[in-house]
């Protein structure tokens, strides 16, 4: 239940902020902040699918790798899964470049929620 919630609260709250760091990276900042407020629930909306993909992968492999190949593996799903979402959601023409570094966003959501919720809690306790 951890790694679901891990994926479905704070993998698209990732993405969004992955993604608000690239646009600024690039020089476009959309709105300012009520464009960064408005954006969120965006970010929700359209993070759900790729964030359950993510889940996915991330649950499949739990006991069939250690955590930091299953950790890279996570951040590389990521990756092709956010081209893929960009690909798809989108109706205009964008740049090779723009299509490939919006991958990023994805591959830091993945890498970030396979490592949280790789993580054993010492002690034993939950």
């Amino acid at each position: 239940m951890k790694r679901f919630l891990l994926f479905l609260l704070l993998g698209p709250a990732v993405g969004f902020a992955v993604f608000e760091l690239r646009e600024i990276a690039s020089g476009r900042i959309i709105g300012g902040f009520p464009g960064f407020i408005m954006g969120l629930p965006f970010a929700y909306w359209f993070g759900l699918i790729p964030s359950l993909v993510m889940w996915l992968e991330d649950w499949f492999l739990e006991d069939k790798m250690q955590l930091w190949p299953k950790v890279l593996t996570s951040a590389l799903t990521g990756y092709v899964v956010s081209i893929g979402m960009m690909l798809i959601w989108t109706s205009v023409s964008i740049p090779l470049r723009q299509i490939l570094t919006f991958g990023i966003v994805g591959a830091v959501q993945g890498l970030i929620c396979s490592w949280l919720s790789g993580i054993k809690p010492k002690g034993g306790a939950l």
